[in-house]
């Protein structure tokens, strides 16, 4: 550990003492449903991914198919999968429940 070096004149203020009778409320860390939907996508996750790449070719592919047909919106349910695809690539890397 460190040495800690007071400045002289520098007063140390403590804070007043909590109550005996007031005890912190314990909240839970994650909810059992996201741990739950964490697990089983990080388990079925190489799988996942691959379908879900593939998916995402394929609407890229009718997305230049249908670029100028009026109605078809296929730009924006291109982008919808791509979306769905980076949210779960971040889900899957980036966040992981406490407790497990």
């Amino acid at each position: 550990m460190a040495n800690v070096v007071k400045f002289p004149g520098v007063n140390v203020v403590t804070s007043p003492a909590v109550p005996e009778t007031v005890q912190p409320v314990k909240k839970e860390n994650s909810p059992f449903l996201l741990k739950f939907v964490w697990v089983v996508v990080v388990l079925l996750w190489p799988i996942l991914r691959w379908v879900m790449s593939i998916d995402c070719v394929v609407q890229l592919l009718r997305t230049m198919y249908y670029w100028n047909t009026a109605g078809v919106h296929a730009g924006w349910t291109f982008t919808l999968h791509f979306a769905a695809l980076t949210a779960l690539t971040f889900f899957v890397s980036a966040y992981k429940p406490k407790g497990l």
